[in-house]
């Protein structure tokens, strides 16, 4: 991703413009890894929220002495519930995959360092046997 690109896409994620400017490119792109990170994060929030609202707008049983309105009431509730639960449970699993993804790219990362420093070091040997 070109510099001009990670600009434009800090700026529409509300990174201050005027620091933006000040960025040298290594640190647009950890300024630009810590935005995807959060990003998962704050739309969990916000759907989790946008689910509560949804619950709480469901109509609670009218307090009738009918058992049966009564059921229909507390059926609706549990499988609202169930609903929840199946997207939390979702979204708990979506989280665990974004964190084995993180986990498998920093281990490449590392692997990649180690082999830099390996290749440097082996250059170094060459260059003294000469």
């Amino acid at each position: 991703m070109s510099t001009t690109r990670l600009v434009l896409k800090l700026g529409k994620a509300g990174v201050d413009p005027a620091r933006l400017v000040q960025l040298e490119r290594a640190d647009l792109l950890e300024a630009m890894a810590e935005t995807i990170l959060s990003e998962p994060t704050a739309e969990s929030e916000t759907e989790l929220s946008r689910e509560a609202r949804k619950a709480s707008q469901i109509p609670l049983p009218a307090g009738d002495s009918s058992s049966a309105t009564s059921e229909d009431g507390s059926a609706a509730i549990r499988l609202r519930e169930l609903e929840l639960e199946e997207k939390r449970a979702e979204r708990e699993e979506r989280q665990a995959e974004r964190e084995e993804r993180k986990a498998a790219r920093e281990a490449e990362a590392q692997r990649l360092v180690l082999e830099a420093k390996q290749t440097r070091f082996e250059a170094k040997e060459r260059k003294a046997a000469r």
